[in-house]
Order: C-alpha cells, then structure tokens, then sequence
C-alpha cells in the first residue's frame, strides 16, 4: 500500500488571518496538518515579534473552523 503526498504546511500569509487570544493579537502564518499546529505572528500596537508556533487547540474555534484540517 502506497501512502498518498501529504502537505508539509498550508501558507496562509497573504490572506491576513487575524485573530486575539487573551490580550495578544496573532496572524496567521502557517498550518501544519502532520503535527496540528500552526506559525503565528505576534502583533502589538507598537512593534511587530516574530513568528512563534502553537498548537491547534489553542486557537478560536472560528479559526479552526477557516482551517478544517483534511484527515
């Protein structure tokens, strides 16, 4: 039995997916269905951090919802 071509990662840069947990904003960088976590951008009103990765579970359902990650 073959196993099919997975996708290492799902690029959602360009499509300016923003979100807030807690007091933090975020932009979605990435998805990484292998391992169900995602490359976010913190963002703050003064200054922009740099891109940190956390899991799935973490994020907003209506997030989870955009992504739907394919079994």
């Amino acid at each position: 039995m073959g196993k099919g071509k997975k996708k290492k990662s799902v690029e959602y840069s360009s499509e300016h997916i923003i979100f807030t947990v807690e007091t933090r904003r975020y932009k979605l960088i990435r998805f990484h269905p292998s391992n169900m976590s995602v490359d976010v951008k913190i963002i703050d009103d003064a200054s922009q951090k740099g891109i940190i990765t956390i899991g799935f579970a973490e994020l907003p359902r209506d997030i989870k919802q955009k992504l739907k990650p394919q079994k």
